[in-house]
């Protein structure tokens, strides 16, 4: 109960209800996956903070209010082909490339329809998100591909990514904030969506896949996972022996894949992964708690 006070210490209790109820949406977008995956032989796995929460607390981390899913590419290939068609009413599918000439960052998710969101793509207090679509604004889970690559080419791998990224953002509907950027980033930035403006974003797509496609699966002696934030893409590249195997683990009432080294994983992530960080960093990144809906 300690901990409970202190993790919550800034909440209030319908904050605290809000923020329950998006996490067992977030679960039940979960176990649809989790279904589609059993159904058809593929493996997948919670990911970093989500893996995190499941280790070390049972559960979500108690302040988290998001999904986190990786899985090796070629399973990735497969389940993003099957879940269009796979997938209960209440859910939706939406691909990276799915926005035409907007960019949302290089990650595909799940949505539940039946719910209505302020999130952390929201431009305008949540009329508008960066893709300029309505579909956007609701609860979500993240599908992240571990893509085979050699710790040889790997750094150039980052460059490149980082550099299309930044391409890529001369697509947004609102530009992002810079406001806590150095003077060069600034620089680097206004540079790179400039040019990247005048780019179809089908292209920028394009040498996005090929660079991260560039190692064929089953070689290479790591993974790579290039679309999380840009300051942690170093940290993402993980040993192949990490994902040979999985295992179930309980998150919630649930249970959940996750690597049978997952202990590996989270003392590679987060050096003290069993320690609580300080309390400023315990609140929700994701959601607006008190402006979301869900209606079931």
């Amino acid at each position: 109960m300690k901990i409970e006070q202190q993790l919550y210490k800034d909440f209030t209790e319908e904050q605290k209800a809000k923020l329950t109820e998006i996490q067992d949406i977030e679960l039940k977008i979960l176990r649809e996956l989790d279904r589609i995956c059993e159904k058809h032989n593929l493996h997948y796995s919670l990911s970093g903070g989500t893996l995190l929460g499941a280790i070390r607390h049972k559960d979500f981390i108690p302040w988290d209010d998001d999904i986190d899913i990786d899985l090796k590419r070629d399973d990735f290939n497969k389940l993003i082909k099957i879940l269009p068609h796979e997938l209960g009413e209440d859910f939706e599918f939406i691909n990276y490339d799915a926005y035409g000439e907007y960019f949302c960052d290089f990650i595909p998710r799940i949505y539940y329809r039946k719910s209505k969101a302020v999130n952390s793509f929201s431009t305008d207090g949540g009329k508008s998100n960066f893709a300029n679509d309505e579909r956007m604004n609701r609860i979500f889970i993240e599908l992240y591909c571990l893509h085979d690559s050699d710790f040889k080419v790997v750094k150039k791998q980052i460059f490149k990514v980082k550099t299309l990224y930044g391409l890529a953002m001369g697509h947004r509907l609102i530009p992002t904030d810079s406001s806590k950027y150095t003077f060069v980033q600034k620089m680097q930035v206004k540079a790179l969506t400039a040019v990247g403006k005048r780019i179809p974003m089908k292209k920028i797509y394009k040498m996005y896949e090929d660079c991260v496609n560039s190692v064929t699966t089953g070689t290479g002696d790591c993974y790579f996972k290039p679309s999380v934030p840009l300051p942690v893409q170093e940290k993402n590249v993980f040993p192949k022996s990490f994902f040979e195997k999985y295992t179930k683990v309980p998150i919630r009432n649930d249970m959940a894949q996750a690597p049978a080294e997952y202990i590996k994983v989270l003392e590679y992530l987060y050096r003290n992964w069993q320690d609580l960080p300080s309390d400023k960093d315990r609140h929700p990144g994701h959601f607006e708690l008190l402006k979301t809906e869900i209606y079931e």
